[in-house]
């Protein structure tokens, strides 16, 4: 079925209702002397004005090319609804006449109020897609802008997680061949999901998991056994499409502000539960005040880009923030 049929359909309740709150008008009003008849009436035009204006908002939306000047393709779009409002009131009294064999045409005040009916219903479509399309084209923005921000990190991310990974590898070799060997494997596929996520728009929660066992594996090496983490996925969770490298930001942000000063055991949770994840750690904590850095704003962008958010929750040592995911 096509997307925009399927659409109508699931809008055709809204529909029905606002027809039946329009014969209702009418009786209660005296301008109908018959409930039935209002109704039918008014549940054909809303009806069909819904789905003319609904099926065939492609033909009569504004043009996107940009070669047509903004006021051109204002006045063509106008001039179309005008035509397909006409059309569909004289469809809607060619229904009604075949239907419950009123002639609306020779009846000069129900034919002004028909008139005004579908005119009604056509404003209501009107606001409604117009509101759709600011909506949509303020999602897209900031899809745009939080995909900008995204390729900042990009440019970040890989060298700093490899320096690090390169660095441990290094000091294990001459002390450990075998672990130098184990953090060499973790490295690579570490690397390849990265590279795998650079290419998707969406990959599921269990992917982003697995991309951070691989970190924490190479960086409880370099903790050399101070390093405590934990990651918790809900099983009810693990398909859910996420923006990809969306903790991984959040992760290291913990490992090397939050630990880094840090004296001791340091330990690391992620959870993903009941459509958020957590991310605690119990290092040196952060100044409220403190502005975001990339990782952290590319993270709150991306999210609210497709309906998240990111919030810090309150704690008495390190950090904690949540992620609504959307």
């Amino acid at each position: 079925m096509h997307p925009r049929v399927e659409s109508f359909l699931r809008d055709l309740p809204w529909a029905v209702l606002l027809g039946g709150l329009l014969g209702v008008g009418l009786r209660v009003s005296g301008l109908a002397n018959h409930l039935g008849y209002a109704l039918a009436i008014c549940l054909i035009f809303a009806v069909v004005m819904w789905a003319g204006f609904h099926l065939l908002q492609p033909w009569y939306g504004p043009s996107d090319d940009p070669a047509i000047p903004p006021a051109r393709a204002a006045t063509v779009s106008m001039l179309k609804i005008s035509l397909l409002y006409l059309a569909l009131l004289a469809l809607c009294w060619g229904l009604v006449w075949i239907t419950t064999g009123l002639n609306l045409m020779a009846r000069p005040t129900m034919g002004i109020i028909t008139f005004l009916i579908g005119f009604a219903i056509t404003h209501f479509m009107m606001a409604k897609h117009t509101l759709v399309h600011l909506v949509e084209k303020e999602r897209a923005l900031a899809r745009e802008a939080a995909r900008a921000s995204f390729l900042g990190l990009q440019a970040q991310l890989q060298p700093h997680t490899l320096f690090n990974s390169l660095n441990t590898i290094a000091a294990l070799i001459p002390e450990d061949p075998a672990r130098a060997e184990e953090a060499t494997l973790r490295l690579s596929a570490l690397l390849r999901r990265i590279l795998a996520a650079l290419e998707l728009p969406l990959w599921p929660l269990r992917e982003e998991f697995s991309l951070l066992e691989d970190l924490l594996a190479l960086e409880a090496l370099r903790f050399e056994g101070r390093l405590n983490a934990g990651l918790s996925l809900e099983p009810a969770m693990a398909e859910r499409p996420v923006p990809p490298l969306l903790l991984l930001p959040l992760v290291e942000n913990s490992l090397k502000h939050g630990f880094r000063p840090k004296v001791g055991a340091c330990s690391l949770r992620v959870e993903a539960a009941e459509g958020r994840v957590v991310v605690r750690d119990d290092g040196a904590g952060r100044d409220p005040e403190a502005a975001d850095g990339v990782g952290l704003r590319t993270v709150r962008e991306r999210l609210e880009a497709h309906g998240g958010a990111l919030t810090w929750l309150p704690v008495e040592t390190g950090c904690a923030v949540a992620l609504r995911l959307p």
